[in-house]
């Protein structure tokens, strides 16, 4: 009798501790984020001609690269500069 005891003990210790690391583990339910799209690149989609003629667009050939897979012939935006900083104002003596 007293090892049933003992063992009905133990195994209700063993129950306590996993039930409290999975209660742990739950989480509250998290605010979904708002999700903003940026509009679409006004180079998307363009045959060669119409990209050479817009100045914002750059027109990528087809290549194949060092591993051997093509990609294919795009037009894409081009990068925009880093915006310049002001020149610090000089010190008077």
């Amino acid at each position: 009798m007293r090892k049933s005891i003992g063992f009905l003990a133990g195994a209700a210790a063993i129950a306590l501790a996993f039930s409290g690391a999975a209660i742990a583990q739950q989480k509250a339910p998290e605010a979904k984020k708002q999700v903003v799209k940026k509009a679409p690149s006004p180079c998307a989609g363009l045959d060669e001609a119409a990209c050479k003629a817009n100045t914002a667009c750059t027109w990528y050939r087809e290549t194949t690269t060092k591993k051997g897979q093509k990609r294919k012939a795009h037009c894409q935006k081009k990068p925009t500069p880093p915006a310049k900083k002001a020149p610090p104002a000089e010190k008077k003596k």
